[in-house]
């Protein structure tokens, strides 16, 4: 391996981890209040939902119009393309949250299990959601450090203050279904792992990058994994556990800071 795929590969990897610094909220008392909670629910389902309605899709529909030319789709138009595989997301959060098995949460949670089951599972659906949406993301960062080194650097740097306030929307819950600050951190940076997974992908079997009617479908397949997670699990969590207006302010704070975080990536 070449010294260029190394530090390519090293960037990356530190960009997706920089999840965990946001998993460290745990270590702060006030993260064990129910009204801190609601307030991380709301955050989370606000990071999801700005992602997917102001990054996310629009991206999809102008990479399903640049494939046109390139691929042949039983659906002609991007639109309809778009829907198809936003409505396949939303099936697929069901059926995971369905399929998530109650033994084994039951081994992670110990006591209390009926109170914590929805906690910890609402946890484990935004790790595997940001973990999806993480996986491209990975791509974008490696191909960039590859063949650009300063761009590279610099979206690098803008994906991991983006990546900063998912990993408070994981590990929040999972702290509070298990009280453990380890399962917290681990989980989180079990989703972060995702990009260097999509570095090393990229580079020993696309190398060009994704198509771009698969990458189209794969985004648009995320954000409806997100948006019915944000919408079904989590602000309805995050009203159940509010005290005073921390569902309004995580929902705002949580768009707010992932919209910045978007605009400087958007910017270099």
């Amino acid at each position: 391996m070449d010294n260029s795929f190394l530090f390519a590969f090293s960037i990356t990897l530190l960009a997706g981890l920089s999840t965990v610094i946001g998993s460290f909220v745990v270590f702060f008392r006030r993260s064990l209040k129910t009204g801190w909670l609601s307030f991380s629910m709301s955050f989370a389902a606000g990071v999801m939902l700005y992602v997917s309605f102001i990054e996310i899709l629009p991206n999809s529909i102008l990479l399903f119009k640049e494939s046109e030319n390139t691929t042949n789709f039983f659906i002609t138009n991007n639109y309809i393309k778009l829907i198809l595989f936003f409505c396949i997301g939303c099936l697929i959060a069901v059926f995971i949250e369905k399929l998530l098995p109650d033994q084994k949460i039951n081994d992670q949670i110990g006591k209390n299990f009926n109170t914590k089951k929805k906690i910890y599972r609402s946890g484990l659906l935004i790790a595997l959601s940001l973990a999806f949406h993480n996986f491209p993301e990975g791509i974008i960062t490696f191909m960039e450090c590859y063949t650009n080194l300063f761009s590279g650097l610099a979206i690098a740097l803008a994906i991991a203050l983006h990546n900063i306030p998912e990993g408070m929307s994981i590990s929040v819950p999972i702290y509070h279904a298990t009280g453990s600050r380890k399962k917290a951190v681990f989980y989180t940076a079990l989703s972060g792992i995702t990009e260097p997974i999509g570095a090393l992908f990229c580079y020993f079997l696309i190398k060009d990058g994704l198509d771009p009617f698969l990458e189209a479908s794969i985004m648009s397949f995320v954000s409806g994994i997100m948006v019915f997670i944000s919408l079904f699990v989590l602000i309805p969590m995050s009203l159940e556990y509010k005290t005073k207006l921390q569902h309004i302010t995580g929902l705002i704070t949580g768009s707010l800071i992932i919209g910045l975080s978007i605009l400087m990536l958007n910017n270099l």
